[in-house]
């Protein structure tokens, strides 16, 4: 039984024989050419960086030193250019099978959360659009990887069943602008919202613990593969015109070219998809941020995916879905990989 999460490590604090998830693993060498393992570790309450040193390596199964699998270690709670890191002593392979213990999940009920959503698609105007997204929501494996598949891998919305709360926390902002903006297509921007990052559900492996991507997910990415799922239920059942403006939303949904869209947002719906997307994943991400902050933090380490700014921790809240994206500031390659779920 797990005893020890990421939430209570201590900086000098020495641990004997706990479980973690291993998140990524990059093996490297030294100066002096000996070998040595970074690591990102963690549970549902978060992530932390970790080191094997060349040292520690007799007492090490190198063969269980893989992304994805649940590891016994032993070690110490250190500090790295301000910020927690563990150094690990040692590291076996276990059989664990209570991987809720290691995934960070959404504070909502994922049936309810469901539930909720084909209740909004119900209420959509257009007949047409309605019934196509019901024939997708009520698709039995769509239905089970959006129940519990993250929003991206760790950047916002990368917990368990974080992608549907995604949608619900776009479709409450729009919402909002009715009031002002009357004469905008809703049905348009419901499915806009429900369809633009459908492409992940094939995009991310969400039964490995570490999220990588798939085949699919690497060749093609989720922005094409959202458009073609949506296309193969749509093409013959929709006015043209509808299933044109539908496609240009989920394709124009990053807001620029160099965000990853094929095209910039070109109607009233496209933009609004594009900035509620962003109203729901960037403060998502600085909330989880802060979540993590220990109380005589002031300042969190630059976000790259947050125009590099430090998070003030102001008026510090409690901690919920710590979703950790450790990033190391001089390392591009992570940044260039993660951002391929950016929104």
């Amino acid at each position: 039984m797990k005893t020890l999460y990421i939430k209570d490590l201590q900086k000098g604090q020495v641990f004997d024989s706990e479980t973690f998830a291993i998140f990524d693993k990059k093996q490297s060498e030294d100066k002096n050419g000996n070998p040595y393992y970074d690591l990102v570790i963690g549970d549902k309450t978060g992530r932390i960086p970790a080191k094997i040193w060349s040292t520690a390596l007799p007492k090490v199964d190198r063969k269980a030193i893989t992304a994805g699998k649940v590891v016994k270690l032993s070690g110490k709670v250190d500090e790295y250019r301000g910020a927690p890191q563990l150094v690990i002593y040692s590291l076996e392979s276990v059989d664990e099978s209570s991987l809720e213990e290691f995934i960070e999940s959404s504070e909502f009920d994922a049936d309810e959360m469901y539930a909720e959503l084909l209740e909004e698609v119900e209420k959509a105007e257009d007949e047409e659009i309605k019934a196509v997204l019901l024939e997708i929501l009520n698709d039995t494996e769509i239905k089970r990887k959006l129940k519990y598949w993250p929003a991206s891998t760790f950047i916002h919305h990368g917990f368990r069943s974080g992608f549907l709360q995604h949608i619900l926390e776009m479709i409450a902002i729009s919402k909002g602008l009715e009031r002002f903006y009357p004469n905008v297509d809703y049905s348009i921007l419901l499915a806009g919202i429900i369809l633009h990052d459908l492409g992940k559900l094939d995009e991310i492996d969400a039964t490995n613990i570490s999220l990588p991507y798939s085949k699919k997910g690497n060749l093609l990415g989720h922005v094409y593969l959202g458009t073609e799922l949506f296309n193969s239920y749509a093409k013959a059942k929709m006015d043209e015109d509808k299933l044109i403006h539908i496609k240009h939303l989920i394709l124009s949904h990053h807001g620029k070219y160099e965000y990853g869209s094929p095209v910039n947002p070109a109607t009233t719906e496209a933009l609004m998809l594009s900035y509620i997307d962003e109203t729901s994943a960037k403060p998502r991400s600085a909330y989880t941020i802060q979540s993590q902050m220990e109380d005589d933090e002031d300042f969190s380490k630059r976000i790259w995916y947050l125009e590099n700014v430090k998070i003030w921790n102001y008026k510090k809240g409690p901690i919920i879905n710590l979703n950790n994206g450790v990033h190391d500031d001089n390392d591009e390659e992570d940044s260039e990989d993660d951002q391929k779920s950016l929104v």
